[in-house]
């Protein structure tokens, strides 16, 4: 009879915890450390050598006396804190990142991290600073604490392939409990029982914390060891645990019925991998979480609906958590009735939302007529606006978009086009559709209109047909503008980010903004963290300026950010060598205020 791994590594745990249970600590522990399973990690094929404790130098770091003349010494031991999978020379940051600030300030900031902003630019910084090999300074610190945290915030991101990647070059791992907790739940994240599990019985016996026994339970319910999972429920009962969701698939679990959720508001890793074993129906309000790894793990669930996936992955593909081509492909999945099919526009109109622009993709995938399929497009783009989702939209329809050719006929879809590829970096199709409009600019206001009010955007974005263009020319811009809702606060940030990036607006054009109300309201950082980043970017303390950078911008990125906030942020960015980033930013911003 074939014992499956799952089963035979928790009667081991069972053994471990009645050890544990009698005093036998050092027994449970030793059985704990045979339980991990082979394909955690290569297996040595050299003789074992005794472990050293821990702060004590390991055997091949110690001097060894070849002779009494000779004495060679070889590598100490590696920091698990400052390993990474990225050199400078592969994209990461300087070794020297974190020259002059203390672990603890690293540690303390780190964990504010805003990995929930919707910000590209600031993924793409995070995921540098989490990646980076550097050196740390010398201080009072919990050896394993740093690289444990770095590889929770990659998977809080949803960046599951990169915290692996972490993990996998993390020296000693088994040595840190924290460590062990980011595992785990990326473990879980990922689908992989069996090493959460294998996990989960290395720690039992070691770590008293009330998640590794509901994970310990979580493996006896799926091992089928019902009765012992159905005790260990009972003593978390006891001693007073709440957590209404695991003990309802626990319960299912061990009475062998599909569990069933009312409510799952802020769902952990746990709580999901468990409803998808035991084939529980996500509630609606499970995508109240704005975490992107929560989110992404919702999209890719069988066991949630349509509408609730569409919900979650359009939230995760712009928090950057799930691929592009993910969204679409769930997009082309859903069946729409011959009546939504036959009027998607005004079918869109009326319920606005992710099932909306399903509709709008699959029309403007399938129309041949290119006025309905830019029609369609637009439409997509409005409603991603109102909904804050425009830059989703653009990556989204990006295939859809060069599909359809400049002429004159559509000249009105022209604006919409121009922006999106100027955001998608392809000066290619931008100068395409910038000849279509000029050469109808040559006889039409309305054409000239339009290209007045398309080169802020192009020169913030460098490209190539905003040469010989100036900013007196603003002048026409804001002519244009002046008389919509919000125009004073468009113009304000759009002058605020040329002067952020270098180039002087006119002080005829900044007067121009002088009526109106004196004062607003500004969210700003705290003094502290004001008076830091001014003194960390003179001092090119990358690592320190680029964290407080990225709390200056908080969880609502460059899109919410008051322009004095980014423009300190910019010029900052600019002093420790991310001048790039910066312009990045300036054109999230702008491209969020429409302009």
């Amino acid at each position: 009879m074939t014992v499956s791994p799952v089963k035979a590594f928790l009667t081991r745990c069972s053994v471990i915890a009645v050890l544990a249970a009698s005093g036998l600590a050092p027994v449970a522990e030793a059985w704990a450390q045979e339980a991990e399973p082979s394909d955690l990690g290569p297996v040595r094929l050299n003789p074992s050598q005794s472990q050293p404790t821990e702060g004590e130098a390991s055997p091949s770091s110690r001097p060894s006396r070849v002779s009494s003349d000779v004495e060679v010494d070889t590598l100490t031991t590696i920091d698990p804190d400052t390993v990474g999978t990225l050199t400078e020379e592969e994209g990461g940051f300087k070794p020297t990142l974190w020259e002059g600030i203390s672990r603890w300030s690293i540690d303390m900031m780190m964990k504010r991290l805003p990995v929930n902003a919707a910000s590209g630019v600031m993924r793409r910084l995070m995921q540098r600073l989490l990646l980076t090999r550097a050196a740390l300074e010398r201080g009072k610190s919990t050896p394993g604490s740093l690289i444990a945290l770095r590889i929770q915030l990659l998977t809080e991101m949803g960046d599951l392939k990169n915290a692996n990647a972490l993990l996998n070059v993390t020296p000693a791992r088994h040595k840190y409990h924290q460590i062990a907790r980011a595992e785990a739940d990326l473990r879980l994240l990922s689908n992989d029982n069996a090493r959460a599990c294998a996990l989960a019985a290395s720690q039992i016996s070691a770590q008293k914390e009330i998640y590794w026994q509901k994970m310990f339970i979580f493996c006896q319910a799926l091992a089928g060891e019902k009765g012992k999972a159905q005790l260990g429920v009972s003593l978390l009962r006891e001693l007073g645990e709440k957590d209404p969701v695991f003990f309802s698939i626990v319960d299912a679990l061990a009475e062998g019925v599909v569990a069933k959720i009312k409510s799952m508001p802020q769902p952990t890793p746990l709580h999901l991998a468990m409803a998808r074993v035991a084939k529980a129906q996500l509630p609606s309000n499970v995508v109240s979480s704005n975490k992107p790894v929560i989110l992404r793990t919702i999209a890719v669930s069988p066991n949630a609906s349509v509408k609730i996936r569409l919900e979650a992955a359009e939230r995760a593909e712009i928090a950057g958590a799930l691929l592009t081509d993910s969204l679409r492909q769930l997009y082309t999945s859903i069946v729409f009735t011959e009546e939504e099919l036959a009027n998607p526009l005004s079918k869109a109109e009326a319920e606005s939302g992710p099932l909306s622009r399903a509709l709008l993709y699959r029309t403007a995938l399938v129309q041949t007529v290119p006025h309905a399929k830019a029609e369609a497009v637009a439409k997509a783009m409005s409603l991603a606006r109102q909904g804050g989702r425009y830059l989703s939209a653009v990556r989204v329809f990006a295939p859809i978009l060069k599909t359809i050719t400049p002429s004159t006929e559509l000249l009105w879809f022209a604006p919409e086009a121009i922006r999106a590829f100027l955001i998608l970096k392809d000066e290619d199709v931008v100068r395409v559709w910038f000849s279509a409009v000029r050469a109808s600019a040559l006889f039409s206001k309305a054409a000239q209109g339009m290209l007045a009010n398309l080169m802020p955007l192009a020169r913030l974005s460098g490209s190539h047909q905003a040469q010989g263009w100036n900013l007196q020319e603003l002048l026409s811009w804001w002519n244009g503008i002046k008389n919509k809702e919000g125009a004073r606060e468009k113009a304000a940030l759009l002058y605020t980010l040329f002067e952020s990036l270098g180039e002087p607006v006119p002080k005829e054009i900044w007067e121009l903004l002088l009526k109106g109300p004196q004062r607003h309201t500004v969210a700003m950082p705290h003094p502290a963290y004001w008076h830091r980043l001014q003194e960390s970017s003179d001092s090119g303390r990358l690592g320190e300026a680029l964290l407080l950078n990225l709390l200056a911008l908080g969880d609502s990125g460059p899109i919410g950010a008051d322009p004095i906030v980014l423009s300190r942020v910019m010029k900052s960015l600019e002093q420790i060598g991310l001048g790039k980033e910066a312009r990045l930013l300036a054109i999230e911003a702008a491209v969020a205020e429409e302009i």
